[in-house]
This record gives structure tokens, C-alpha cells and sequence, in this order.
């Protein structure tokens, strides 16, 4: 009778402590979503310009254009919205944005300063604070 009676008390902690632990999970946040917080979640930016890097370093510079172009429209549909959050933050962003564009759609693009021009977009993102 003892055993039935403790049993309940000694998986109450089990039960407290799974209940705990996804708030914890909620809590922990990465140093890339810390840096962001003014603009919000950048992560959907942070791949297309990944993707491009990737097409530089590959030297497949007019799909890297292509990819850039996907970045610029849609870092465009989201200025309305993300402007307004961070001002300042939205402007490292879009400079650092221009750069890699121009980069890429030169009349005779340079791996080596697309390389340099993307990276500092991905930069840019990662901490927008930072000019």
C-alpha cells in the first residue's frame, strides 16, 4: 500500500521537469536572432545569399546573378515592413545588398569581388548594427 501511495509522488518530478523543458528550448536564443532583433528574422535573406556565395565559389557567376536577383526582390517586398522596424539596421542591410548586386551584374563580373561583395551581404545580415 505504501509503494501505490509514493508512486504518484515520484513521478510527479518527472512530469514538472518535461514540462519545464521546452520553455527552456523557448527561451535560448542564438547569437544570430539576438543580433537581428531590430529587423526580426532575417534567415529566409540569409539563404539566398548563402545560395549565392555558394554559386560564386562554384564560379557559376550568372546563376550567382540569377540567385542575387531573387535576394533583391525579395529584400524589395519586405522594405515596406522592415524599414520601419530598424531604420538604421535596414540600411547596413541594403547597402551591403546593393554591393553584392552591383557585383554580380557587372559588365564583366569578378569572382573575387563577388566573393568579397556577397560575404559582407551575409555579414551585413548576421549583425546589422555593425556598418
Amino acid at each position: 500500500m505504501k509503494i501505490l501511495f509514493a508512486l504518484p509522488f515520484t513521478a510527479l518530478p518527472l512530469v514538472a521537469l518535461s514540462t519545464v523543458t521546452p520553455a527552456l528550448v523557448l527561451i535560448d536564443t542564438t547569437p544570430a536572432m539576438a543580433a537581428t532583433a531590430g529587423l526580426g528574422d532575417l534567415t529566409t535573406f540569409e539563404k539566398i545569399a548563402s545560395d549565392t556565395l555558394t554559386l560564386v565559389e562554384k564560379g557559376d557567376l550568372p546563376a550567382a546573378k540569377k540567385r542575387i536577383t531573387d535576394f533583391e526582390t525579395a529584400w524589395d517586398e519586405a522594405q515596406p515592413r522592415l524599414y520601419h522596424l530598424d531604420k538604421a539596421a535596414w540600411g547596413v542591410v541594403d547597402d551591403a545588398a546593393d554591393k553584392a548586386i552591383s557585383s554580380l551584374r557587372a559588365a564583366k563580373p569578378n569572382a573575387g569581388e563577388a566573393r568579397t561583395r556577397v560575404s559582407g551581404l551575409i555579414a551585413a545580415l548576421n549583425h546589422p548594427s555593425k556598418p
